[in-house]
């Protein structure tokens, strides 16, 4: 059985057929972006060791698997003293995308550095960004709303056009531009509606003292 050449015969004695070989030749050989799965994680110091899922494959249709890449930074998104923290675990999906130049002196003091070699383009420089692509649900009224959720949807919180919503399993609190509603099993709250009233569907029990000077 012939393997597959990794030259198209097509393009022989053809000088752009030559030329366009040099260049996949050549792009092979650059990193860019791949998906990744988190291998381990320390969060302490927000770094991951990960393994490409997508394979090299030779001219005999063999599948290689690309090494793994170990101590790479976690993409945080954040900015003016705030930012946002996943707590991934092995299995977590993401991107691998690989800097122009060898960053390892810049991540040693977070400040400008000279690339430390001559590295271009490879996952040895790389940055993960987690992604968990798929397994997750957005119910039907959040879709127009942005949302921070688990996987299965039930402790969320939501922002939409003049209003946040918080749920955590049956429990949901409500804040619109004139009231907050609090729902649960055993009670619901509703105030500010009407205007400076607390609107109370249950009991009210006190360990200490309920003071209330206007009751006449």
């Amino acid at each position: 059985m012939n393997n597959n050449p990794s030259l198209n015969p097509a393009d022989n004695g053809s000088l752009a057929g030559t030329l366009q070989f040099v260049f996949k030749k050549l792009l092979q050989s650059v990193d860019n972006l791949l998906p990744a799965q988190v291998i381990e994680y320390g969060r302490t110091n927000n770094r991951v060791s990960v393994q490409s899922l997508i394979s090299m494959i030779t001219t005999s249709n063999t599948l290689v698997p690309r090494q793994q890449i170990s101590s790479i930074p976690v993409l945080v998104m954040g900015g003016g003293g705030y930012f946002m923290s996943y707590p991934l675990n092995t299995g977590d999906l993401g991107w691998i995308a690989a800097n122009d130049r060898d960053i390892s002196l810049f991540l040693q003091s977070y400040n400008e550095a000279a690339p430390n070699t001559n590295r271009v383009k490879s996952f040895s420089d790389a940055v993960f960004i987690p992604d968990i692509m798929h397994g997750y649900t957005i119910a039907g009224e959040d879709s127009e709303k942005l949302v921070i959720q688990d996987a299965n949807g039930d402790t969320k919180i939501t922002l939409g056009d003049g209003e946040i919503n918080l749920q955590s399993g049956n429990v949901n609190i409500m804040i619109d531009n004139s009231s907050a509603e609090i729902n649960s099993p055993a009670i619901s709250i509703v105030m500010g509606s009407p205007a400076n009233s607390i609107n109370l569907n249950g009991g009210i029990i006190a360990t200490g003292d309920v003071i209330a000077p206007n009751i006449p």
